[in-house]
This record gives C-alpha cells, structure tokens and sequence, in this order.
C-alpha cells in the first residue's frame, strides 16, 4: 500500500487557523481509494527539522505532499526542502490556491517540488499517485503541473466534480482536534463547493467554481451531529455562501431543529441572500453570528470590486441579523483600487455605525486574483513579491490615490486601539479589580490560550508521558508543568483540571500515571480491499 504524508504547513496564531479543511479531505478520499495517509499538522504541532526527520524515517512514506496559501507557501517550501533531503525517493506535490496559480514559478524556482496539483485535488490526485513513475501517463492527467524535458508543463484544469456527494467525511481522525478544542479554535465543516461571484481581491469561483455543488441535507445534519458530541464550543460552516440557496439552507435549519441538536454554530453570507424568516429560523437552529465581507463604505469601489452590493442593502441585512438575534461581523478591506483619503473615512464613519463587531484588513492582491492580473488597469502598484508579507494586515500594493503607509497607519491604530484595551483589562485583573461579565469572560480565555499555547508548543503532555510516574499523576503532571512553564501551581491545576473537564486530556488513572491528549475521532473513511 502506498503511503502518503501530507503536511500543513505552520500558519500564524493571531489567525485563528481551523483544521486543515482541505487536506483532511483529500486524506479521506485517498484512504477510500486504498493509500495510507498521515498528516503532520504544523499549526498544532511545533516544526522543526528533527521532527519531520522522524516522521519520514518511521513512515517511509512514497509521497510528499504539502498544501498553502499565499502567506504560510514560503514555510510550506522550507519544510518540502528538508523533505527532500531526508527522503530523494519520495516523491514531492503540492496543493493549494497558492500553487494553483503560481505553478510555473512553483516548479521552475524549486527543483525539489516534482508536482503542483491544480484546484481541486482529491480525483487528481489519486490519478497521479496510482500512476507515479510513467511518465507517459501524465500528459492525459488533468490538473497537474510538471516538468518534461527540462521545462513546466501545465495539464488542461480538470472540470468540477459535478456530484460532490462521492466524497467521504473528511479525515478528521488524522488531526489532533483536542489541540484546536484547547485553544478554543471552532471546528469547520463545509455544505457546499462553489461561489457564482467574481470580487476581484478573491480566488473564490476559480478554485471551486461558479456553479455551487451542494452536500445533500442529511449528509450535512448527519456530519453537524457527528461534530457537535466532540463538545466543541462551535461549529464554522465555512462555505463560501451558505446562505446562497434559501430553501435549502432552511431545509438543513429545520433538520438540526427536528433532530434537537442544541449546538451553536455560525457562517458566511452575503447581505443579498439574508431575509427575515431565513435569519429566524437560522436562530432556531444554533446559528449566533453571521460573517459579512461587506468591503468598503464607498458605493463606487463597491461598484469597481464586483462586490455586486449595495450600502442599502447592507444596512438592512445588519438589521434583520440584529432583530433575529443573529450577531453580525462585518469585515472591510482598506487599499482596494480607487481608494481615497476621503473613501477610507467613509468606510470607517460606515463601520462604526452599522454594527459593534467589525473589523480592517488590507488588500492582498494573491496569485490568481483580478486585481494583481489587471493591476495596471485597476491603478494599483504592487510593491513585492515577498510572500510572507502577504498577510491582509500590512500593505503589498497601493492605490494610486493613497500611499500605502496611510493605509498601514489606519489599520495598525485600529488594531493597536483594540490591543490597548485588551492589555488595559488584563491589567485590571492582574490587580483584582471587578470587570464585566463580558471583560472576565475575554480575560480568563486569553489566559486560557496562553497556558495551552505553551503546553503545546513545549510539548510537555508528550514529554512528561515519558516520565511514567506512579500514584497521584494529576499532581505530578502539575508540578512537572510549572517547573518547565515558570507559573504558580494553583494556576497551573485551574487550566489542567478545565482541559481534563473539555475532554482534550484524557486523566492516567488506570494507565500508569499518564496524560495524553485525547483522540477525538469522526467517522473514519472505509478503506477498500487491497
């Protein structure tokens, strides 16, 4: 049986990232088409060059793969690299929006890299696995970029999968949730593939095309269900539209109802696609926030974007989202083509009064978008080529009507405002001042996250589960975690005792005084007979 490791390449924390969505479904549909799959995930996992060393020496695997966006593609090349090194018989592919449009560049500056798998890859990717070392066989695989006789060859795109109903669960057993679950990171599950709009700034539509494909109803309350026993604090359906289908998205609402499942959840719309009664009986169902991309407070660069929106139209979803006691998130993108002064204030005096929770990023003109394909016509200048500074949160390109360095002064005074209060209420607690049930809350998960960030990124369950020690193992756990971490044992109980309590460490009692995180499974892809 082949095996295949993938890897997920490190992503910044202040992210939020969610398990790797897309390699745990391509994981599945290789274990369904007999392939033994592993997944490094480096978000959860600290990277370093002795641990993929392991991996590939106990592993042996036949083939390398890795995924990225735009921002982590750089990381993603280093760790591929050592790969190399360690394993010159396996065979290296890549996966992902980055190298989906930018796999001439992707082959042609990094020897080590033998494949780019294009859009989407579970189908593709079988093919090429079951077909690696016959050359002669590649030129009639579509979706695939590789070299031929000293230059890149790019296959034809491969279509849509037209019924994406043959895929399997994801894989969600090869990836540590108890990990994302301590970090208070939400679960993710999709509905759907496809997006009908074309907003420039986005790789949307040509990475899982125009044409939404739906998961049927029961599959989706059926995998909702499955996530919502793990005791996850919520459930993200990340669908690029999920409100895009009215009837539908009713249809899933009144199953999670029949079926009693109390679980909160939220998702993506566009403030097109929200009614009245769709808000209400998402509210019914679990649904408590509703992300936005509303964009820009200007109607003219809404206009330009293809954003297909209106301010009116956007007033009036907020409202609707506020009466059904949905919460909305707004999000903006400062920089975009046209961008003035005066439109940056705009937006801003917009932002305030629509709702509470919004928040800036800025232009990032990614590989395969309109804006970096056409940027000379949109008036915009790309200023590097820096992948790690693509980010959404410091300026890559500018308008030719406002510096960048204004929009990376806006921005960074509107986060750097929010940081201030944070530290400001964390202070407060520090000296034992009352706060608001709402300041506390925030506090004590920040708290929370800090404690877990250094459990994790020490790797002190792993090591202490080294030291087998008899007898009381909760309070050897303790005072073996604030001797490595520095911190007060009572504070140190407090965080055990709530991971414990969460299900993301699973107590030694009975197996020899240890610890572990604990092995949160769905339902794992039937292999077929070899």
């Amino acid at each position: 049986m082949q095996k295949i490791l993938l890897i997920n390449p490190p992503y910044p924390m202040e992210e939020s990232p969610s398990p790797p969505f897309g390699l745990m479904s391509l994981a599945a549909y290789l274990i369904e088409n007999n392939f033994d799959v592993i997944i490094e995930d480096y978000i959860v996992n600290p990277y370093s060059p002795q641990r993929i060393k392991k991996v590939i020496k106990d592993f042996k695997p036949g083939i390398i793969g890795a995924t990225g966006v735009t921002m982590n593609i750089n990381r993603a090349l280093e760790i591929l690299g050592e790969c190399r090194r360690e394993s010159p018989e396996s065979a290296i592919v890549m996966g992902g929006p980055h190298v989906t449009f930018d796999a001439q560049n992707i082959l042609a500056e990094n020897e080590f890299v033998d494949f780019v798998v294009r859009g989407e890859g579970e189908i593709t990717s079988v093919e090429l696995f079951s077909n690696l070392g016959e050359p002669g066989v590649y030129r009639g695989i579509d979706g695939i970029s590789y070299r031929e006789n000293g230059s890149v060859t790019h296959n034809p795109m491969r279509d849509f999968i037209p019924d994406i109903n043959i895929l399997p669960y994801p894989a969600r057993h090869l990836v540590q949730l108890s990990k994302y679950r301590a970090l208070n990171f939400p679960l993710n599950m999709v509905t759907s593939r496809g997006c009908p709009f074309e907003c420039i700034f986005c790789v949307g539509s040509k990475m899982v095309g125009r044409r939404v494909r739906y998961f049927d109803v029961r599959r989706v309350v059926d995998e909702f269900e499955m996530l919502s026993t793990i005791g996850t604090r919520q459930i993200n359906i990340v669908d690029d539209l999920f409100t895009s289908h009215k009837k539908r998205c009713t249809a899933i609402c009144e199953e999670i109802i029949g079926r009693g499942l109390k679980q909160d959840w939220t998702a993506f719309a566009r403030v097109d696609t929200v009614s009245t009664d769709l808000l209400e009986i998402m509210k019914s169902a679990g649904c408590t926030t509703l992300c936005f991309g509303i964009e820009s407070g200007n109607q003219e660069i809404l206009d330009r974007v293809k954003k297909k929106i209106t301010l009116d139209k956007i007033e009036n979803a907020i409202e609707m989202c506020k009466r059904a006691g949905i919460m909305p998130m707004a999000s903006y993108i400062m920089g975009l083509p046209g961008e003035t002064p005066e439109t940056v204030q705009q937006t801003m005096d917009f932002a305030k009064k629509l709702c509470s929770s919004y928040g800036y990023h800025i232009l990032a003109p990614f590989p395969g978008t309109e804006v970096r394909e056409k940027s000379d016509e949109y008036g915009m200048r790309i200023l590097t080529n820096n992948w790690d500074k693509y980010d959404a949160n410091q300026s890559v390109c500018e308008s030719i009507f406002l510096a960048h360095e204004e929009v990376d002064r806006i921005v960074n005074d509107f986060n750097g405002g929010i940081n201030r209060m944070i530290m400001g209420e964390l202070k407060k607690y520090e000296r034992g001042e009352s706060l608001s049930p709402g300041s506390l809350s925030m506090v004590k998960n920040i708290i929370s996250f800090d404690f877990n960030m250094k459990l994790i990124n020490d790797e002190l369950v792993e090591r202490y589960e080294q030291h087998e020690g008899e007898g009381k193992f909760f309070e050897t756990f303790v005072e073996f975690v604030a001797s490595n971490l520095g911190i007060e044992k009572e504070a140190v109980t407090t965080e055990v005792r709530r991971l414990i309590e969460m299900g993301c460490l699973t107590s030694g009692e009975g197996s020899r005084g240890r610890l572990s995180w604990s092995s949160i499974q769905g339902p794992i892809p039937e292999q077929k007979p070899a």
